[in-house]
């Protein structure tokens, strides 16, 4: 029961699209009125979002290496995703894919766990921390609402996570304290998820001419993962040859106990073009 009453309170979350630095994505702006002609969209912008990510790293004779990789990087260095909608009538379909790949060396790190326990305060590390992951959304639609002021699609589907960690660290200082596997060591780590969503997008029209909207998106699911939900709202403008939409955009996996990575966020802001013909 506690979980559904999570579920229901992030899926009427409003938000728009997944994410990275200049890709395809989910259309913000199909027309509402075009009958049962085909109508397709895209939406083609920049992503730069914080990453946090927690996980633990086998490292042998009983000493896991625990870090959480929020002050390891702070924003995407590369990204590609890729997402179409078309739509017939009141169905349709949308697919979205996005790669990330990620990495970072810094020294004086202290937000180390070794074997469940704090780095003393004489000791900190140098860690090499790197990501690499592609998230694959593929969901049928259906255009609940269409008017003039807006539209408002309902949609369920499902989700793919394929994600791997990896770890390069050293830890300085009065180390003698420290079991001698968590000194240093290189490993790395997988989570391949798949789970169920369902969600809502659309768009609500502004102003006198109707040229201003809100563009908004949410979903939420689960299945493999414990919880996955992601939620977006901006501002966007029409022009004759499409629209130019800004936002934020957050995305969230929290994975079940005893997976090796226990969280993943992606949360910044969004810039892009949508086009609809």
């Amino acid at each position: 029961m506690k979980r559904m009453i999570y579920l229901t309170a992030a899926a009427i979350v409003a938000t728009t699209v997944i994410a990275p630095v200049v890709a395809a994505a989910e259309p913000v702006a199909i027309s509402a009125t075009r009958g049962d002609a085909w109508e397709f969209g895209a939406f083609i912008y920049g992503y730069y979002p914080d990453i946090n990510t927690k996980a633990t790293f086998p490292n042998g004779q009983g000493t896991d290496i625990t870090v959480d990789a929020s002050d390891l990087f702070d924003h995407l260095k590369f990204g590609m995703l890729g997402s179409f909608e078309a739509r017939k009538g009141q169905w349709g379909m949308f697919t979205d894919v996005m790669y990330l790949n990620v990495g970072a060396f810094k020294s004086r790190v202290r937000n180390f766990e070794v074997g469940q326990n704090a780095l003393p305060a004489d000791v900190s590390a140098s860690a090499n921390f790197g990501l690499k992951t592609v998230v694959w959304t593929l969901a049928g639609t259906y255009r609940a609402i269409a008017t003039k002021d807006g539209v408002l699609d309902l949609f369920a589907g499902a989700r793919l996570l394929d994600i791997k960690e990896s770890l390069d660290w050293t830890l300085n200082g009065n180390i003698a304290q420290i079991p001698a596997p968590g000194r240093a060591g290189t490993q790395s780590i997988k989570n391949h998820n798949i789970d169920a969503v369902v969600g809502l997008k659309g768009r609500a029209a502004m102003g006198r001419d109707m040229k201003w909207f809100i563009p908004y998106y949410a979903d939420i699911g689960t299945g493999d993962s414990d919880l996955t939900w992601q939620a977006m709202t901006g501002l966007g403008y029409a022009f004759s040859w499409g629209e130019v939409v800004g936002g934020w955009r957050y995305l969230d996996y929290q994975f079940k106990s005893g997976d090796k990575i226990d969280s993943m966020n992606l949360s910044g802001p969004l810039l892009g073009v949508a086009l609809h013909w």
